[in-house]
């Protein structure tokens, strides 16, 4: 498969992320994120999908939660919604 934008992106892939959750309403597995996000941008690696979902989580963006082993689904998090750390409840 040829990359589609073979410089550069012309957006960061964090948006192009939500971008995507946005259109599946908020909620939908990472298998379905990565066969959209490879149509909507062309290839990318695991590593580069795994940084980005952690910038967005940071943020407070959205929440990756994984359900199998190998499995994580990505949920975006609205105003009203919070996830506390580890310790902070």
């Amino acid at each position: 498969m040829t990359q589609k934008y073979p410089y550069w992106r012309p957006f960061p892939l964090t948006f192009s992320i939500m971008n995507v959750v946005e259109r599946r309403e908020g909620v939908l597995l990472e298998n379905d994120l990565i066969r959209l996000l490879e149509s909507d941008v062309g290839e990318f690696s695991d590593r580069e999908l795994n940084r980005a979902l952690m910038k967005l989580e940071v943020k407070g963006l959205i929440h990756v939660q994984a359900i199998k082993k190998n499995q994580r689904v990505i949920k975006r998090i609205s105003s009203k919604q919070k996830y506390l750390a580890i310790g902070e409840d």
